[in-house]
C-alpha cells in the first residue's frame, strides 16, 4: 500500500476520530515536521479547503498545512445507514420515517409479506408518504433519494405466494418455519425451488408497491448464506439485475459464534472465507453501481432486557463512532451499516412482551424481546448523528 511523505509548513493541531477542527486533538505539530500519509478525503470546510489528509498513525490533518511533492489519491465516501425490517411493525416503520426525514438514515430494507396487505395498500402508502416529503427543492423527493431494498424472508410471518406450493417453508398454520428449523434438506433441489417462488412473489410484490427495482437484496436471519444452493441462487440473480447482495461479507463475529454454536448446530455453516470463494466464481458485477457494500451492524442490542437507557445509548454511540473512523481511515468508498430503529412510548422489555403479544401468532419471527433494544438504537441517533451535516459523506444522495 502506497505512502506519502509530507511536511507540515505551519502550527498543526493532529486530530482524532475525524476530520474536523471540533474534534479531539492528540498533539500540535511544528513547522518542518514530516508525516506520512495515506490517503485525502473531504471533511470540514476549514478557511478555503476541505481536504483533509488521514495520516498512516489513523488521525487527520488539514492538507493546506501540509507540503508534499506527491499526488496524494483523494478517496471519496459515501455510506448508507439502513434501517432493518421495514413494513410489519407500525412503531418500527414510524422511527424509521422520522429517522429518513430527520437525515439520520438514507436507506430501509422492507419485508413485503405483511399480514393482512394482501392489495400492497400498506407499503404503497408508506411509498405515497415518501414521495410527498420534498428533500432539497420541490422537485426531489425521499422516494428519490432513499434506498429502499427487498428484505427476503422465509422466516417470518406467512407467504406471499400459495402456502400449498410452497409447503416445505411452513408449518400447520401456514406460517413460516422458525429458523431454527433450518437444516441440510434445505439443499436438496425440491426446498431450493419452492424458496425461489417465494423469492419472486415477494420481489414482484415489492415493484407493485414502489414502482421500481429494489436498490439492494438483503435477508431476513441471513438465510440467504446459509448454503451454497441458496447463496448461489441470489449471487447469479443479483449479478443479472444488477442489484448488490448487502449481507455475507461482514456478519458479526458475535452473531456468528450465536448461530453456530447455539441455534443452528444442524446446519454447517459456510465460514466467510468460503463464501468470499464461492462469490469470486461468479466474477465481478458488470452494471454500473452494482457493486458490494460493508455491512456492520450497530449493537449490539441487548437480549435480556435494558436497565439503564443512559449506558446502553453510549455504548451503542461509541460503537458507532467507532465504526465510522475506522471507515474514515480505510480506502473504501463506501460503506453501510445496518440498525434496527422503533419509536415507542415503551421501554421495559416486559411491557413490549405484553404489548405485542398478538405479534407472536399473527407475525412470527421478529423477536419482541429486543423491542426495547431498538428504542435504544434511535435514541442514540436521536442524540448525536453527525453525518447528517457531512455533505461528504452522501448521505442524502441515493448511490
Amino acid at each position: 500500500m502506497d505512502t506519502y511523505k509530507g511536511i507540515a509548513s505551519l502550527y498543526v493541531n493532529v486530530r482524532l476520530e475525524r476530520p474536523s477542527v471540533n474534534a479531539p486533538k492528540s498533539r500540535v505539530l511544528s513547522p518542518g515536521t514530516e508525516v506520512e500519509i495515506s490517503h485525502a478525503i473531504v471533511g470540514e470546510d476549514y478557511l478555503d479547503s476541505n481536504i483533509w489528509y488521514v495520516l498512516t498513525n489513523h488521525s487527520f490533518i488539514w492538507s493546506k498545512s501540509i507540503y508534499t511533492t506527491s499526488e496524494v489519491p483523494l478517496i471519496p465516501k459515501k455510506v448508507i445507514v439502513t434501517a432493518d425490517d421495514i413494513g410489519i411493525v407500525d412503531e418500527i416503520d414510524a422511527g424509521a420515517k422520522l429517522a429518513l426525514k430527520q437525515g439520520w438514515i438514507n436507506s430501509i430494507a422492507v419485508l413485503v409479506n405483511r399480514p393482512d396487505d394482501k392489495g400492497e395498500s400498506y407499503l404503497k402508502g408508506f411509498c405515497e408518504e415518501l414521495k410527498n416529503y420534498p428533500v432539497g427543492d420541490p422537485e426531489n423527493s425521499l422516494f428519490n433519494t432513499t434506498h429502499i431494498g427487498l428484505h427476503f424472508t422465509i422466516t417470518s410471518g406467512s407467504p406471499v405466494s400459495d402456502w400449498s406450493r410452497i409447503w416445505l417453508l411452513v408449518d400447520d398454520e401456514h406460517k413460516f418455519l422458525d429458523f431454527r428449523k433450518f437444516d441440510k434438506n434445505f439443499e436438496e433441489p425440491k426446498y431450493i425451488d419452492q424458496i425461489k417462488l417465494e423469492f419472486f412473489a415477494q420481489y414482484e410484490k415489492f415493484k407493485r408497491a414502489f414502482g421500481r427495482e429494489p436498490d439492494h437484496l438483503t435477508s431476513h436471519h441471513d438465510v440467504l448464506t446459509f448454503n451454497n444452493p441458496l447463496f448461489s441462487f441470489m449471487q447469479n440473480w443479483s449479478r443479472e439485475k444488477g442489484i448488490p447482495l448487502r449481507n455475507h461479507r461482514f456478519l458479526p463475529e458475535s452473531k456468528r459464534f450465536w448461530y453456530d454454536t447455539l441455534v443452528l448446530r444442524s446446519v454447517d455453516l459456510p465460514s466467510i472465507t468460503k463464501m468470499n470463494t464461492w462469490e469470486s466464481s461468479f466474477g465481478p458485477f458488470t452494471k454500473e453501481g452494482a457493486q458490494h457494500t460493508i455491512v456492520d451492524h450497530y449493537g449490539p442490542i441487548p437480549p435480556f432486557g435494558i436497565t439503564s437507557y443512559e449506558e446502553v445509548v453510549y455504548k451503542k454511540q461509541r460503537s458507532l463512532d467507532g465504526w465510522m473512523k475506522d471507515f474514515l481511515i480505510s480506502r473504501d468508498t463506501r460503506r453501510e451499516v445496518v440498525i434496527h430503529l422503533m419509536k415507542s412510548g415503551f421501554k421495559v422489555q416486559s411491557d413490549f412482551v405484553k404489548a405485542y403479544k398478538p405479534l407472536k401468532k399473527s407475525y412470527p419471527g421478529i423477536e419482541i424481546k429486543y423491542f426495547d433494544g431498538r428504542v435504544a438504537e434511535y435514541l442514540s441517533l436521536q442524540k448525536n448523528c453527525f453525518w447528517n451535516n457531512e455533505p461528504c459523506l452522501g448521505l442524502h444522495e441515493r448511490i
